[in-house]
């Protein structure tokens, strides 16, 4: 599906795409400038003498958005206002479609990474990987974490361990731009759960690593969007589960069918914890606690999807 934004009146500025940086931090801003300015000085405090550039898609229209960018400095980092707005996901992908680099990350202004994150993913970086991403923590706000010491261990991500879940929440993946676009971004329609369907297209279409280190921080509060959607997110996950045993367990369509249900209904039980009410969507889901073995250590079942990779 191609990626269905209006054409850019304004082509980004910096020459050709010969002149172009080797990295583009591209940040998705909708109202937040506190959060933002913690997250471009997260992206400022990188180490290691890197080639980058930093886009900012603002589809807020708050000055304080403008005022945190021009803190920073413009031959780096750089404001674009989405006129009209685009939403969401549209603004991930208009981020996509204003980056220069080769390699791309979509950090949320919410997010932010710690100042080894791009000196643990560079290394990596080659013809044929379609992306790389360093682990991620959680919380209301960044824990201390001790810098990875040498070259942080690396591990293949292949396409059959998404249907247990995503190799990151969103924060840290780097992927290449042209491939990013020849994937056609984003897709609005898979709605909060975009993200993750477009990390496992990235997968399918080549190599995909995690290195094992700790260098973005995820943001979990009240009033995310992923929170308020979660009834949705848990249909189509299940759903993109699916899709994915069709697609790389297409000889074996029982043993797909039932891993897809199996995590689904493991997905559904954390739901259950935490959310007491209990919509159509997540009654749906713990039904399929009625399948055989749905008793089975959801550890054990990850270790048999592991040895499928």
């Amino acid at each position: 599906m191609p990626v269905n934004l209006p054409p850019l009146d304004d082509p980004p500025p910096g020459g050709s795409r010969r002149d172009a940086p080797a990295f583009t931090f591209a940040i998705p801003a909708y109202r937040r400038p506190a959060l933002l300015r913690e997250a471009l000085a997260s992206i400022a405090s990188q180490t290691g003498a890197h080639d980058f550039e930093v886009v900012v898609c603002d589809d807020g229209g708050l000055p304080e958005t403008a005022q945190v960018v021009a803190g920073f400095p413009s031959d780096r980092f750089v404001l674009y206002r989405n006129e009209p707005v685009l939403g969401a996901v549209g603004n991930w992908n208009r981020c996509l479609q204003r980056a220069r680099g080769r390699w791309v990350t979509i950090l949320h202004e919410d997010d932010a990474l710690y100042p080894w994150c791009l000196d643990c993913v560079a290394p990596r970086l080659r013809d044929g990987l379609s992306a790389v991403c360093v682990q991620a923590v959680q919380g209301a706000a960044p824990p201390p974490v001790d810098r990875p010491i040498g070259r942080p261990a690396v591990r293949a991500y292949p396409p059959v361990w998404f249907l247990k879940g995503a190799f990151t929440p969103f924060p840290g993946v780097f992927f290449p731009r042209d491939l990013g676009l020849r994937l056609g971004g984003f897709d609005p329609s898979w709605g909060p759960l975009a993200d993750y369907e477009f990390w496992y297209r990235l997968a399918s279409a080549g190599d995909a690593e995690v290195v094992r280190a700790t260098g973005a921080f995820y943001r979990v509060s009240e009033g995310q969007w992923t929170e308020s959607q979660w009834p949705v997110m848990l249909r189509r996950m299940h759903l993109l589960r699916l899709r994915i045993a069709r697609e790389h367990l297409g000889g074996r369509p029982r043993l797909g069918r039932w891993l897809a249900r199996f995590f689904t209904y493991r997905g559904a039980c954390a739901y259950r914890r935490r959310f007491p009410g209990r919509p159509a969507s997540l009654a749906r889901a713990l039904a399929l606690g009625r399948i055989p073995m749905a008793f089975l250590p959801s550890g054990w079942v990850w270790q048999y999807v592991k040895s499928l990779g």
